[in-house]
């Protein structure tokens, strides 16, 4: 469909090309009578670089800071010390703790917001050197400045709307053309082989990327609202520098020419001034921007002075330029017509800092720097100052001055701004530095002079074709919906159509006029130019009406037509409907039994499973305790392996030890023998017999050396029988009664000797003695024989090898002697030995500790513990402890 002419909504429409006498007079008119805004001044403060600086003002509140000269009464006449503090009030202020995002929100956001709508905005920083201009626009890899953050928002923004690249083309002279979709096509391979080659402006994308900058898009701010989301936007970035008053294209494709050419400033067919020739880049992401930027940021002319070590030489302006044009019909394609296309421009630009050469000691190159920075600063002030009276001279009828604009490049570039429309801010930064008084005080005034500029507030002429809004939103859903049906197999989504034509409107309202003005002839034939437009529309909108009649009315007879089938559908429909509605309905109910069965099966099954891991985790049980204790048996194998040698060796020792002996004692009894014979045979051979004593007869001597060897065994080995541990030596032996017998009907009355504190018994088997008298001591023969029993155990603890406790029970008939004692034959012994069930790999083997019967403290040694027994079998037979020999 072939696009409406645009219908201009301007309450004051422009002078047609026509007329150019009456351009500049009609054009000073129509600014006139439009509503104006102030320049917005904000002022930031920079953070003092050190403690120990003296700071020469104070943050009074929000908008107003206080300039001291008191704290350089050390630097000024005396005469300046009665000076009072002065006040400047600002739209807002920053102190030093503000964060860039502060800044950028009351800064810089509402100018995103009118760049969005079609209106021009321009921000820039001034100040002295130093002050952090550069940092509030750019910012750092941790702080992201103004301009990184308005191209986060404004492609956030417009992400899902953006345009193909090269849909929009530069015409070099400050416009745009629609190109159609092959020719983008073309432009974007040209592009692609470019960048693949390496060659032009393409291939720094890659190359010259700073991750510190590029990192800067990491922070994923809010969209903003408003947008019109029927039209399709592009956006174009340029970025130059205005040095020594020339302006150089930064993002210019040099080649193999080093040097940037300058550039001149020209004004196109709608009285904006450009730069001619610049480079005007398309990018589609906040990265390649940044990446953009920063190919020109090292072309970028930096300096280093006393002040500041790395001081912009030169006035950098970055500008965003956003293309948007509405969408056709069906909102899936740009209207091929160039005058429906809107321009809007936010300019960022950074102000190289003032400087006195008599603080920075600058020379030669960077002395004619400075000096072309304060000329161009200079004239900025004085083309304020200009326009701040020549409005506040309209009031009064004075006639206006002529602002120089053309003094300095900075000035004639942004012309249109200050005599046209748009939004201008300004951020003011202040070193608080007690050495940079004078020049915030400039600064200062500057500023509030530059507060009381009025600019006229921009309204851009929206394109109206009479489309219906929300076109691209509506096709895109239909198109959905048809994607859907198509997957679900419905044939009939391949017919459907979506109608979102024409608007039925005629347009706004006539503009208002007076036929009595200067301009009637003029305003006629702008009011004629209207009804045409007017009533060509209107003979579109009554055919396009016409035909959507007959649509409509076909539509009602197809659908009449098609509705008398589906009746007879439905009929059988619900008749089917029904049937198969008791068959769920009683296959539900199956379902439900065998849910409930299934249920119970899923329980039992739980149960069974429970109880096998049960099982299985005692089964392990069961195999780690029989594993260990086949480790036991092992270890007790080896153990008892090892002793039985051990035994085995000792008993050898001793059986040699005795036959060495027998053979001594065999060896002595033949020597005796033979001192006889040869005694005998000195008798029969002599006459006379000799006399021999008592004391040295063969049989005595015998009996001495037997008792001597036995006394010397007993004193060194454990006695074998009760016959060698009670033969020792005494003045005489007790002689028992033979034919002493006890009366077996009274019962056996036992006496237990045992010691005072026993350890108990934790045998199987536990000694049963029914009538028995249990003592500690048997110091006296009588306490033996005043019990009035027969039968004598004597209880002996003592430690094995392996530490366990082995109790002995030596057992006995207690018979009177005919000297009226008693005495003690051992007639049985029983052992009991107690073991831990539980094997303990640290117990220490005990090396020949016993526990004494009698005392119940530990033994040294076991000769020790067997003379212990011995002593206390003698105590028991004979009635004493002491073992006497004879002499």
């Amino acid at each position: 469909m072939k696009a409406v002419p645009r219908t201009p909504m301007r309450v004051v429409p422009k002078t047609p090309r026509a007329h150019p006498q009456n351009t500049d007079k009609p054009q000073r008119r129509e600014t006139s009578e439009k509503a104006r805004d102030p320049v917005n001044v904000f002022c930031r403060v920079r953070p003092l670089q050190s403690e120990a600086d003296l700071t020469c003002l104070r943050v009074k509140n929000s908008t107003t800071i206080c300039l001291n000269p008191q704290d350089q009464l050390l630097h000024h006449k005396q005469q300046n010390s009665g000076q009072r503090e002065i006040q400047y009030i600002f739209k807002h202020v920053f102190q030093p703790d503000a964060s860039q995002q502060d800044v950028y929100g009351s800064v810089a956001q509402p100018l995103v917001e009118n760049l969005l709508r079609g209106r021009n905005s321009l921000l820039f920083t001034y100040g002295v050197t130093g002050s952090g201009k550069t940092y509030t626009m750019t910012g750092n890899l941790r702080h992201r400045g103004v301009m990184p953050r308005c191209l986060d928002v404004l492609f956030r923004t417009i992400s899902d709307y953006q345009a193909k690249k090269f849909v929009f083309k530069p015409d070099k002279l400050n416009g745009f053309e629609i190109l159609s979709e092959e020719d983008a096509l073309l432009e974007r391979q040209h592009e692609m082989n470019q960048r693949f080659a390496g060659a032009g402006r393409f291939a720094f994308r890659h190359k010259d990327s700073d991750p510190e900058i590029a990192s800067q898009a990491s922070v994923e701010p809010t969209p903003l609202l408003g947008l019109d989301e029927d039209n399709m936007y592009s956006v174009f970035v340029t970025y130059i520098e205005i040095y020594n008053n020339s302006v150089y294209d930064l993002l210019e494709d040099s080649g193999i020419q080093k040097t940037l050419q300058s550039k001149i400033i020209r004004e196109d067919a709608n009285r904006h001034m450009f730069v001619h020739g610049v480079t005007e880049v398309e990018v589609k992401t906040v990265e390649e921007a940044l990446e953009v930027f920063q190919m020109g940021q090292k072309r970028k002319r930096m300096g280093h002075t006393v002040l500041n070590a790395e001081s912009s030489r030169s006035h950098s302006v970055f500008n965003i330029r956003l293309v948007q044009a509405p969408t056709d019909s069906q909102g899936e394609n740009v209207v091929q017509d160039k005058q429906n296309i809107t321009v809007s421009q936010l300019s960022l630009v950074d102000l190289a800092g003032s400087e006195r050469s008599s603080r920075t000691k600058n020379t030669g190159v960077r002395l004619r720097e400075a000096g072309n920075i304060n000329n161009s600063l200079m004239t900025l002030r004085t083309c304020l100052e200009y326009l701040r009276e020549n409005q506040q001279a309209a009031a009064s009828g004075m006639a206006p001055k002529k602002i120089p604009y053309r003094d300095s490049k900075i000035t004639h570039m942004f012309k249109n701004y200050f005599d046209g429309e748009g939004q201008v801010s300004m951020i003011v930064c202040i070193n608080p530095r007690v050495e940079d008084y004078d020049e915030n005080m400039q600064v200062m005034k500057f500023a509030e002079m530059t507060q009381e500029v009025q600019i006229a507030r921009a309204t851009p002429i929206k394109p109206d074709l009479g489309l219906t809004p929300g076109r691209r939103k509506a096709n895109k859903l239909f198109k959905i919906a048809v994607n859907n049906l198509n997957e679900l197999g419905i044939p009939e989504a391949k017919d459907l159509e979506v109608d979102v034509g024409l608007v039925y409107s005629l347009g706004p309202d006539f503009p208002s006029y007076q036929m009595d003005s200067p301009e009637a002839d003029f305003k006629i034939k702008e009011l004629m130019h209207y009804l045409e437009q007017r009533i060509e529309k209107r003979k579109k909108l009554r055919s396009n009406l016409d035909l959507k009649c007959d649509s409509f009315r076909q539509m009602l007879m197809n659908l009449d037509r098609d509705n008398l089938q589906l009746r007879t559908e439905l009929a059988s429909l619900k008749a089917v409907y029904k049937q198969e509605r008791e068959r769920s309905a009683a296959l539900e109910k199956k379902v439900r039994i065998h849910e409930s069965s299934i249920d119970v099966l899923n329980n039992t099954l739980s149960k069974r499973d429970r109880q096998i891991e049960e099982l299985t985790f005692k089964l392990d049980e069961q195999k780690n305790l029989l594993t260990q204790k086949e480790h036991e048996k092992e270890k007790q194998k080896k153990k008892f392996s090892s002793k039985l040698a051990v035994e085995s060796d000792k008993n050898k020792r001793e059986l040699e030890l005795k036959l060495r002996e027998q053979r001594a004692k065999l060896q002595e009894r033949m020597r005796i023998k033979d001192e006889k014979l040869r005694l005998v045979s000195n008798i029969l051979q002599s006459e006379d017999l000799p006399s021999l004593p008592r004391s040295q007869s063969s049989e005595d001597i015998l009996n001495e050396k037997d008792r001597g060897t036995f006394t010397a065994r007993t004193e060194s080995s454990v006695p074998a029988t009760r016959t060698d541990v009670y033969a020792t030596p005494r003045h005489g032996v007790a002689a028992a009664n033979i034919r002493h017998r006890r009366s077996r009907s009274a019962g056996d009355k036992w006496l237990e000797h045992r010691a005072a504190n026993p350890v108990p018994l934790g045998t199987i088997m536990q000694p049963f003695l029914k009538n028995r008298k249990s003592v500690t001591k048997l110091t006296d023969m009588k306490e033996l024989t005043n019990h009035g029993a027969n039968k004598y155990c004597l209880v002996s603890q003592e430690a094995d090898t392996d530490g366990d406790v082995e109790t002995k029970l030596y057992k006995g008939n207690v018979i009177p002697t005919c000297g009226g004692g008693a005495q003690v034959v051992f007639n049985d012994v029983e052992c009991l030995k107690q073991k831990s069930p539980v094997h303990s790999p640290t117990r220490k083997r005990p090396s020949n500790g016993t526990i004494s019967a009698l005392g119940g403290g530990p033994v040294p040694s076991t000769v020790t513990s067997n003379q212990d027994i011995a002593s206390r079998c003698n105590l028991g037979i004979e009635g004493h402890s002491s073992k006497k020999s004879k002499i």
